[in-house]
């Protein structure tokens, strides 16, 4: 089986990353694609633990059903007219670590991903996200623009 793993954060980058694994894997046999969404956990956003811990629980709760609504809405955009295998997955922390640490945990053979994301400061130049992730996975690693 070919694994492919796509990050999605929905930019218009990460669609045309899932475009280009939806390509790739349509040639593979028994290909399938995961694409994970990592929300920033809001321990890394000190000001939440000041209002109190309902306000975290809310936040992740929301943080939870925006990005399965992403996802979900991505494999119904892109499951037309394809025999590709689809996943989702959602996860809390720092995108890039994220990113990695999952592709080597779950052993995939190819992270697809945007040169750049919504974050602010990745639309300088190449994504933060990006240019970390190029860096630090152990598998091979496409950028799409």
């Amino acid at each position: 089986m070919y694994k492919i793993l796509v990050p999605v954060d929905g930019s218009e980058p990460a669609s045309r990353a899932v475009q280009e694994a939806v390509s790739i894997a349509s040639g593979k046999a028994e290909a399938e694609i995961t694409l994970l969404y990592v929300s920033p956990s809001p321990i890394y956003f000190p000001y939440y633990s000041m209002v109190g811990p309902s306000l975290d629980a809310n936040v992740k709760e929301i943080e939870e059903q925006e990005g399965n609504k992403m996802l979900d809405d991505i494999i119904k955009k892109n499951v037309q007219d394809t025999k590709v295998k689809f996943r989702k997955k959602h996860l809390y922390g720092i995108a890039a670590q994220e990113i990695c640490d999952y592709a080597t945990d779950t052993k995939k053979d190819l992270i697809v991903m945007g040169n750049r994301g919504m974050g602010a400061f990745g639309q300088v130049i190449l994504g933060s996200v990006s240019n970390k992730v190029l860096n630090l996975a152990k598998c091979p690693v496409m950028i799409v623009k």
